[in-house]
């Protein structure tokens, strides 16, 4: 069994390297830490970001030479050039943030944090190779595209990675843990319901919803500044589809899992920081306009929801009962001033429907548009 003192001082993968032949199946071959290298170093350089933007644009020339079939059927000219004109204002390509070895590492990293909440921790290094590996593949069947990717990990698995992985029992574990980390099975966004509470692999426990939990919160914690391509918005290579995304990871500076001392549950502490021409810029998001800070409140209030829905099966393990935001807006105009924003997300009172708006949380609060005018009454923009 892991214990909790173990993991102040060493990393999942480093943890799961000392670990000894009896804590796995045996007669199998290759260990089970060479498998979860190798594994490792297959999808290390897998093109995930240009599978996925060759998909959006693949998906977009389809969709738009069937509008231009349909345009070409309108006989008023002056209709017809406009829809024409029309058809070219989106941009298609999806420039997704970071989903290489470097995204991969961050959510073992807070896979590991969230880990070192547990109040009992008695995860085994079986489990831990599976959680490990699940943090690899979780994302790369973005190579097929963004939507639905979470569905085609078997496949890659089965297709690309029997050589790696032979116990085609461990693979299916390995994709059922991953898939669950996002989108829906059957139509139904409660993926991890849909795996089993403990199960016999190759006669050892394996607690699957317990480590989809573990991931799927991991990985709504990894999107920090690691996240953005700043080389990418420094160019302004990134367009507007996408453009949003990057400045975002740029912004979160801080994703921190602390312990309040008073009733010794823990809480995520998020900390953001820009500066008042970044808060008054509208950045592109799928077609439209939105303030970073809107894009704050709407991810923020996601990742409460993620919270609310992970804790079910880390209960009675790890007691994560808030986020705590610090959103500071630095004056471009004087470095010393600033305008900060805080809010807390958690449960509280009788019990009701999760927070649709950041209205919601504090009616105070002011949207990114409300912020603009705040800002200018301020003196902190550079109009």
């Amino acid at each position: 069994m892991i214990c909790n003192e173990i993991l102040t001082t060493t990393t999942l993968e480093e943890l799961l390297s000392q670990a000894k032949d009896e804590e796995f199946p045996q007669n199998m071959g290759k260990k089970h830490y060479e498998r979860y290298k190798e594994l490792k170093a297959k999808f290390a350089d897998y093109p995930v970001e240009m599978g996925a933007m060759s998909s959006s644009l693949a998906a977009w020339i389809k969709e738009t030479q069937e509008k231009a079939m349909e345009i070409s059927k309108i006989e008023d000219e002056r209709a017809r050039n406009t829809q024409v004109t029309d058809l070219f204002v989106e941009d298609p390509i999806v420039f997704l943030n970071r989903h290489d070895v470097t995204h991969t590492n961050k959510v073992q990293e807070k896979a590991r944090e969230i880990l070192r909440c547990f109040t009992n921790l008695d995860l085994t290094y079986y489990e831990l190779y599976f959680l490990l590996c699940a943090a690899v593949v979780h994302d790369v069947g973005n190579i097929f595209g963004r939507n639905g990717h979470e569905q085609n990990i078997k496949a890659l698995l089965d297709s690309e990675c029997t050589d790696i992985l032979p116990d085609s029992i461990e693979r299916r574990v390995i994709a059922r843990i991953a898939r669950a980390h996002g989108g829906s099975i059957s139509g139904n966004s409660d993926t991890i319901s849909n795996l089993r509470e403990s199960e016999t692999i190759n006669n050892r426990n394996v607690r699957e919803r317990l480590l989809a939990a573990i991931l799927r919160f991991a990985d709504e914690l990894a999107d920090d500044s690691s996240r953005a391509n700043h080389a990418a918005l420094r160019n302004k290579i990134i367009k507007e589809a996408s453009e949003i995304y990057h400045v975002y990871s740029t912004a979160l500076h801080t994703v921190e899992l602390r312990k309040n001392e008073i009733n010794h549950s823990y809480e995520v502490v998020l900390a953001y920081e820009f500066d008042s021409n970044i808060a008054a810029t509208r950045y592109g998001k799928a077609g439209h306009q939105k303030f970073l800070v809107d894009e704050i409140y709407e991810r923020t209030l996601k990742m409460e929801r993620e919270r609310r829905y992970c804790i079910r099966y880390l209960r009675p393990y790890c007691p994560l009962e808030r986020i705590k935001v610090q959103i500071t807006i630095t004056n471009a105009n004087d470095e010393f001033l600033s305008y900060p924003i805080t809010y807390t997300l958690e449960e509280s009172g009788y019990p009701s429907t999760p927070f649709a708006t950041i209205k919601d949380v504090d009616c105070n609060i002011k949207t990114g548009t409300e912020l603009l005018d705040e800002l200018r009454k301020e003196g902190m923009l550079n109009e």
